[in-house]
C-alpha cells in the first residue's frame, strides 16, 4: 500500500508524535502538581518512560514512512496545517515547563521523609490549641527588626487534652508575639489518640509557614521566567520551523533524543533515591538543564 500521507509521514508517525507529545504533557504536569509525593516518583517515571518508548516508535514510523514512495501528496506550505501552530505552543510551554519540572524532582524529599508525613497525617497529628501552665524559667524578649516583629521566646509547661486525659509536657524554646501567661492559649503539634508522640511548636512537614514566601518567589521570579521563555520561545518558532521538526531529519532529532534521554536518565538518582558518586541532586540539577540544551540544537540546525 502506498503512502497517502505528505512526505516523511504516515498515520503511525502521527500516532507515536502526539502520544509522545502527550505523554510528555502528563510527566510534565505530574512532576508540577507532585503527584508521587516522595520517591520512587511511579507516575512521573512510567509517563517519562512511555515518551521515550514513542519517540523511539517515531523514530522508526519516520523512517519507514521516508523510505516508502511514490507520494501522492506534495509538501504543505509553511503554516498551512492548524498542527503547527498546535505543536509550536507546545513546544514553547513545553520547554521553560519541562526545566521547572525537572527542578521540583530535583527537590523532591526522601522516602523515609514522606512515609513518616504519611503516618503522622494517618494518626491526625494537627496544630491544635493547647493552654499554658506557667512559663518556665523568664521569658526573653526579642525586639522588632526591620523584617521581623517583636517576640519573647521561652520553655513552656503546657497542658494537652489528649482522648486518654491530659497531660503535661514542656514546650521548648518556644515563641510568642505576646508575653506568655498562665492560662494563655498557644499553638501545638500532636495526635490527640497518641500520647506516644508527645507534642511540639513546629512540625517538620508543616509548609503552612513556607506556603506564603514561596509563593512569593514564585510570582516574582519563576513565573517571570516561564512567561518570558514561553515567549521566546514562540517567537522563535516559526511555523516553517515547526514543519520542519515534524519530518525526521537524522542530524536534528537523533540528537535531540539522546540529550533528552541523558536528562531523563541524570533525574533518575532522585526518583529511585540511589546515589551516583555520592550524588543525586546533582544529577538532577544538571539534567534539568537538558530540555535547555535540546531547544538550543533545534535553534542550531533550523
Amino acid at each position: 500500500m502506498r503512502n497517502t500521507y505528505e512526505p516523511g509521514h504516515s498515520r503511525w508517525t502521527g500516532i507515536t508524535g502526539w502520544l509522545t507529545v502527550g505523554c510528555t504533557l502528563a510527566a510534565i504536569l505530574c512532576a508540577l502538581l507532585s503527584v508521587s509525593s516522595y520517591p520512587p516518583l511511579t507516575a512521573e517515571l512510567c509517563l517519562a518512560g512511555a515518551s521515550a518508548v514513542f519517540a523511539c516508535c517515531w523514530v522508526a514510523a519516520s523512517y519507514r514512512a521516508g523510505r516508502i514512495g511514490p507520494l501522492d501528496k506534495p509538501r504543505p506550505l509553511p503554516g498551512s496545517r492548524p498542527s503547527d501552530r498546535v505543536l509550536s505552543w507546545l513546544f514553547a510551554f513545553g520547554v521553560p515547563f519541562a526545566v521547572a519540572a525537572a527542578w521540583m524532582v530535583g527537590v523532591t524529599g526522601s522516602s523515609a521523609e514522606g512515609m513518616e508525613r504519611e503516618r503522622l497525617e494517618r494518626i491526625d497529628y494537627e496544630r491544635r490549641d493547647v493552654e499554658i501552665v506557667r512559663p518556665v524559667g523568664d521569658p526573653v524578649y526579642s525586639p522588632p527588626g526591620e523584617d521581623t516583629a517583636g517576640f519573647w521566646t521561652t520553655d513552656l509547661l503546657v497542658r494537652v487534652p489528649f482522648t486518654t486525659g491530659p497531660r503535661e509536657l514542656v514546650l521548648e524554646e518556644y515563641t510568642t508575639s505576646r508575653r506568655p501567661a498562665e492560662g494563655m492559649l498557644v499553638d501545638a503539634y500532636y495526635a490527640p489518640g497518641h500520647p506516644e508522640e508527645g507534642a511540639s511548636e513546629h512540625w517538620a512537614f508543616d509548609f503552612g509557614q513556607l506556603f506564603g514566601p514561596f509563593m512569593v518567589v514564585v510570582l516574582v521570579f519563576v513565573l517571570p521566567f516561564l512567561i518570558g521563555a514561553v515567549a521566546w520561545i514562540k517567537s522563535e518558532l516559526f511555523d516553517f520551523q515547526v514543519q520542519s521538526l515534524r519530518r525526521f531529519r537524522p542530524l536534528l532529532h537523533l540528537p535531540v533524543l539522546g540529550i533528552l534521554l541523558c536528562g531523563l536518565a541524570l533525574l533518575l538518582p532522585v526518583a529511585l533515591e540511589f546515589e551516583v558518586g555520592g550524588f543525586h541532586r546533582l544529577p538532577a540539577f544538571l539534567g534539568s538543564l537538558t530540555p535547555l540544551l535540546a531547544l538550543a540544537w533545534v535553534v542550531r540546525e533550523n
